[in-house]
């Protein structure tokens, strides 16, 4: 059978949140995103038509590599969204042959190389990227938060407040002991503006900490200034994000299992680590 490489930009939501569906339709956890749920994903992690691909069998999507622009934060390079390959076109090479088409693509826009998450035990799919040239960068957990103990006995003297985007100060390095992954970045949350929440802790005009959700309970970024960590500020963000979301669950994924300090603090605040995943990294 031939295979015609293509760009997403004739293509709907619609047929690209089918082709994904089943793609993983025969895994241990099938996927099955909504519309809806595919648009969100597609803003939250930058999808760029242009730059994403997919192998058509006649009329049917056979295959994708979903990707973004190349983004300056992450050393130019470009993220990928997802990967897959409907059951029946399997073993006919095909994500090498996407991943030529993304890469010429990217290149052409100055990027400096793709980057994207696996998780660790999948060693098919990890074994298939180290083929394709990617490296392992970092490892990153994935965390949920049950409305526990520890955050209900937490009392202190903080008061939050709710922020916009553009309160957030310019330099986030003292906040950050790694750099959050693209879904979790300040780009991720504006592309699913203003259905976030944000809210943040302030003494004397300066914001000492913040929180960010997105509206599903993800928690993207729970951000202490380091000269005002271990004053009750982080249990207090969390507590007021569960309470935001009215629910009694918090998700983290892509936690740096580097960053020791928000590790930490998860397991502290009653957090169970679910699965790792690989950051994973190509050079152009």
């Amino acid at each position: 059978m031939s295979y015609q490489i293509v760009d997403c930009r004739l293509f709907g939501a619609d047929q690209l949140c089918e082709a994904l569906n089943i793609a993983f339709s025969d895994y241990v956890t099938p996927l099955h995103l909504s519309e809806k749920d595919f648009r969100e994903f597609q803003r939250q992690r930058g999808f760029s038509a242009e730059h994403s691909f997919v192998a058509m069998a006649g009329e049917e999507i056979a295959a994708f590599w979903f990707s973004s622009l190349p983004n300056s934060s992450y050393g130019d390079r470009a993220y990928t969204l997802s990967v897959g390959t409907s059951p029946a076109h399997r073993r006919k090479g095909l994500s090498r042959k996407l991943l030529a088409a993304v890469l010429e693509k990217q290149l052409e826009v100055g990027a400096k190389g793709l980057q994207l998450e696996v998780i660790t035990t999948n060693e098919k799919a990890v074994s298939a990227y180290e083929a394709f040239g990617f490296r392992r960068e970092r490892t990153l957990g994935v965390f949920r938060l049950v409305n526990s103990k520890a955050l209900k006995s937490q009392v202190g003297e903080w008061v939050l407040e709710r922020i916009g985007l553009n309160d957030l100060p310019d330099d986030t390095g003292p906040y950050f002991d790694t750099l959050p992954t693209p879904q979790n970045s300040i780009a991720g949350l504006r592309g699913l503006s203003p259905d976030i929440h944000l809210l943040a802790v302030r003494q004397d005009d300066e914001i000492l900490g913040w929180g960010a959700s997105f509206a599903d309970g993800a928690v993207a970024q729970i951000a202490v200034h380091k000269n005002h960590r271990r004053q009750g500020i982080g249990r207090v963000l969390l507590q007021g994000l569960m309470e935001a979301l009215g629910g009694s669950e918090l998700r983290f994924v892509n936690v740096d299992t580097a960053a020791q300090s928000a590790n930490a603090f998860l397991r502290l605040s009653g957090a169970e680590e679910l699965l790792q995943q690989y950051e994973m990294r190509l050079d152009c």
